[in-house]
């Protein structure tokens, strides 16, 4: 068996087991949103215990697209809610999951082959101060900011009847997940044909935006915060929760990336003056 193999193994045995813990104090709890809120805690609190006796943070690297559908129908079954509105959002949030975490498997190289993000932080606090980074700003902060997100899916998931105008948020949902998949298979193929140089993949969506599958992560995110407006437009405010996805985005994973993209790429100055940081908008001419 290869070492992606034994990881996928490790992968699949570890996300079922957490979300087993975190099905049982969910069963308990009566209120939607605080069994949900205990769900997503004791898995992540599984998976980050996991990760201090084995030296791979991106053991958690799947949790954000394998927990949402996990989370919308473990509601749908212990609530009964199977009205068509719930039944669309869990197909959205289906094929969403399904493509990120394929792209997540296709990409995953084994067991120990940390995000360089991790080994960097490994490298820079020690062992104690990652320890504590690893706690709260690479594994509960996103499990927190996934959960803001998917406040608005429950409202959704527990209506009753049909909103057609809900449609609107799904097509913007898979809008999002279409954006993605163009952005991923876009940048897999431009670096296979060029193995090994570190240029800047230009090509596709990435001629548009410097961070298209950003981009469609938002868009995604955007989509069911629509589809909640229909349902429940008279609190709006409680489904903003994805505006906490943006910031993270934007104030943290970008600026990242950008960083990282200019330290190994000789080529990144340019390819930057030239294309917009995240919204797709056609490349700027040369000085």
């Amino acid at each position: 068996m290869t070492e992606k193999n034994k990881g996928l193994l490790v992968n699949l045995f570890l996300y079922a087991g957490a979300f087993g813990v975190g099905l049982i104090p969910f069963v308990w709890i009566n209120d939607l949103f605080a069994a949900e809120a205990a769900l997503t805690a004791a898995a992540t609190l599984v998976i980050y215990i996991v990760t201090c006796f084995v030296p791979d943070t991106s053991l958690y690297d799947p949790y954000w697209s394998v927990t949402p559908p996990v989370m919308l129908l473990a509601a749908m079954v212990k609530y009964r809610f199977w009205s068509a509105n719930a039944v669309l959002l869990l197909l959205g949030v289906l094929v969403w999951s399904l493509r990120l975490t394929i792209n997540w498997a296709v990409t995953y190289r084994g067991l120990c082959h940390e995000d360089w993000r991790y080994r960097m932080f490994r490298e820079k606090y020690g062992k104690l101060g990652f320890a504590l980074i690893n706690f709260t700003g690479l594994q509960f902060v996103p499990t927190l900011v996934v959960y803001a997100g998917l406040v608005a899916a429950f409202f959704v998931v527990e209506s009753d009847g049909f909103q057609p105008l809900m449609l609107i948020g799904l097509a913007v949902m898979l809008a999002g997940a279409a954006l993605e998949w163009t952005a991923d298979r876009a940048i897999h193929r431009f670096l296979r044909e060029n193995k090994g140089a570190l240029r800047t993949c230009d090509v596709s969506l990435w001629r548009y935006s410097r961070h298209p599958n950003y981009f469609g992560e938002m868009t995604f995110w955007f989509g069911i915060f629509i589809a909640f407006l229909t349902v429940r437009s008279d609190i709006w405010y409680y489904g903003l929760g994805f505006l906490l996805i943006v910031a993270l985005f934007c104030a943290v994973s970008i600026p990242m990336m950008e960083r990282h993209n200019a330290e190994r790429r000789a080529d990144y100055a340019a390819y930057k003056r030239r294309t917009s940081v995240l919204l797709p908008l056609p490349p700027r001419k040369p000085d």
